[in-house]
């Protein structure tokens, strides 16, 4: 099993909204300056490193991109959220740009404009992000969450 470089994380807020303040509140203050130390589900991953970028995608009715953070700790086992008698893997993650929902970036934009990533079939937390795509996603981020 390769490392991976970046990873797409899955949030459903159908299923989990433990923004604490709520995730519209925390937006405005999260920045490249300051960041938002949170910790991630990856499943059973194990192939993430310190460093790698990890992407928030929005999972449900709303479907779209929504943060940008980077990986601070490898994976970890920890109590699965759902199940507190299973374990699960964790990384925790720097955020440094998360997007009020409005402002998403849509699905359609997503396959348009970063087309190597395969944005219908993102499930879970911890998908990989292929190597080639890694520069789309970036140049996406750039175009439609920092201007």
């Amino acid at each position: 099993m390769s490392t991976v470089a970046a990873i797409i994380l899955g949030w459903n807020p159908q299923r989990w909204n433990g923004w604490t303040p709520s995730y519209e509140a925390l937006t405005p203050g999260v920045s490249p300056q300051r960041t938002l130390a949170g910790s991630w589900t990856v499943g059973r991953r194990v192939n993430i490193p310190v460093g790698a970028d990890a992407w928030l995608l929005m999972q449900g009715r709303q479907r779209g991109l929504v943060g940008h953070g980077v990986v601070t700790r490898a994976p970890y086992p920890g109590p699965h959220d759902r199940d507190p008698e299973s374990t699960t893997n964790y990384v925790d993650v720097a955020w440094d740009g998360l997007l009020p929902v409005a402002e998403r970036i849509v699905p359609q934009v997503l396959k348009t404009e970063a087309s190597g990533v395969a944005w219908d079939y993102v499930f879970s937390s911890g998908t990989g992000v292929p190597t080639a795509a890694e520069a789309q996603v970036h140049q996406l981020w750039q175009r439609h969450a920092l201007d």
